[in-house]
């Protein structure tokens, strides 16, 4: 391939990378000693203005980095114990009788506090964890599955313990610190459009059902350029500004990062949680990660100086990330070989379902397993992986496949989506 002429390095990262996927707009910013930017594509197709680096986008899940680093900069003040229950503080846990009781905030921040995931109009906490009573996907600390209720929880205990909106805290906390000042925490005029794929062609749309904003800290809000979410990626992974000004001491920071729920089953693209970041299977030990619904994808090497963030707005956008990642500084995600076709394949035949989505499995009649996506409901096949794990690739999500919990001959429960859903048919 040639590229076009009075392109950066960068510029031809992109080029390349929008190659092996279906592209609207892409900005990127890397952080490495120098600060690079480059963008390609448009906010909208079929009537949006190029992306520039002054176009905002939709941060989603990334949020929950700033709201993580926020509660553990209370952590470090002495103002919030990591492993005492939060009940009393956030007293509508108490609804959900002993498991509510026994909630931590490392439960919350590392996805083990057993908090059914939701993604809904609820209006108020209350109702949000009305959700969960009765459908715990887990007990407390037994077992990693992502719940956006459990990072409205965590907004609403830094409300409780700074007297603050969580979105003033972050602002006084991290963001101004660190002169973020692009990030606004609406939906602004302008910003990038998200897409989603319609008969392989992109057309505007949400990935993600629209929510109340009482799901502010679990991302429903932020938005930023590529360059402030590369920077303010940068002090939240490392712990410091720009300017050197501490965030976070050394100690709070290193355990961020450090493996604090391990994904069941085999890893696809995550080996595991710490404390709000994702730790991913390849790349330096102790770099960490994150991605974002419309889809934004962020990397970090905190003993390095190193933060990547590629903001998109097309699906797999985090699969156009991982492909800049790996152009920029050279971290391949292992690729997955065919696994040997997996054994007794009615063992795993049935409906899943959390309450935020379900998945049907069905095996076919020459021994392949489907199984539907849980944002579309389209199907595809599972491939084997190793053992009782498998992977999926529905074209907007790719996913691993973990079957669990075995009585009676049949899985009990799936992780997929890094969400526990268990068997109910």
């Amino acid at each position: 391939m040639t590229t076009r002429p009075g392109l950066t390095a960068l510029d031809a990262v992109l080029e390349r990378a929008a190659l092996g996927h279906t592209v609207a707009g892409a900005s990127v910013c890397l952080i490495d000693g120098t600060t690079r930017c480059a963008t390609i594509g448009v906010e909208r197709v079929g009537s949006g203005p190029p992306v520039g680096p002054d176009t905002l986008f939709p941060l989603g899940s990334v949020t929950k980095i700033v709201v993580a680093t926020v509660a553990c900069q209370l952590v470090a003040e002495g103002k919030l114990a990591l492993d005492a229950p939060v009940a009393d503080l956030v007293p509508e846990l108490h609804a959900l009788g002993a498991h509510g009781a026994a909630i931590t905030a490392r439960m919350l921040l590392s996805h083990t506090s057993g908090l059914a995931d939701a993604w809904d109009g609820s209006a108020s906490l209350t109702e949000l964890l009305g959700t969960s009573r009765g459908a715990a996907t887990a007990a407390p600390g037994e077992v990693f599955s992502y719940s956006n209720t459990g990072y409205v929880v965590l907004g609403r205990l830094i409300e409780k313990l700074t007297g603050l909106s969580w979105v003033e805290a972050a602002q006084r906390a991290i963001l101004r610190p660190a002169g973020i000042a692009s990030a606004v925490f609406t939906t602004p005029v302008g910003a990038a459009t998200g897409h989603v794929l319609d008969d392989g062609t992109l057309v505007p749309g949400d990935l993600w059902p629209p929510v109340s904003p009482l799901f502010g800290p679990a991302g429903a809000t932020l938005h930023a350029t590529a360059t402030d979410t590369a920077r303010l990626v940068l002090a939240c992974a490392t712990g410091r500004t720009e300017n050197g000004q501490e965030l976070l001491p050394r100690g709070v920071r290193d355990e961020m990062v450090q493996l604090q729920a391990p994904l069941p089953g085999a890893p696809l693209h995550f080996r595991g949680w710490g404390l709000g970041w994702a730790l991913p299977v390849a790349g330096p030990s102790r770099s960490v990660q994150h991605i974002g619904g419309t889809s934004a994808f962020i990397h970090a090497e905190p003993d390095r100086g190193v933060a990547l963030a590629v903001l998109t707005n097309f699906p797999k956008g985090w699969a156009f990330g991982e492909d800049v990642l790996r152009e920029t500084l050279g971290h391949h995600r292992p690729v997955l070989p065919p696994g040997p076709g997996a054994s007794d394949v009615d063992r795993f035949v049935g409906e899943y379902a959390s309450p935020a989505f379900g998945v049907t499995v069905r095996a076919t009649p020459d021994g392949r397993l489907r199984i539907t996506s849980p944002l579309t409901g389209r199907e595809t096949d599972l491939h084997h992986h190793e053992g009782d794990s498998f992977w999926a690739d529905f074209g907007d999500l790719e996913t691993e496949v973990s079957f669990m919990d075995f009585a009676h001959g049949q899985a009990g429960s799936l992780h997929t989506a890094l969400r526990m859903l268990r068997r109910v048919s």
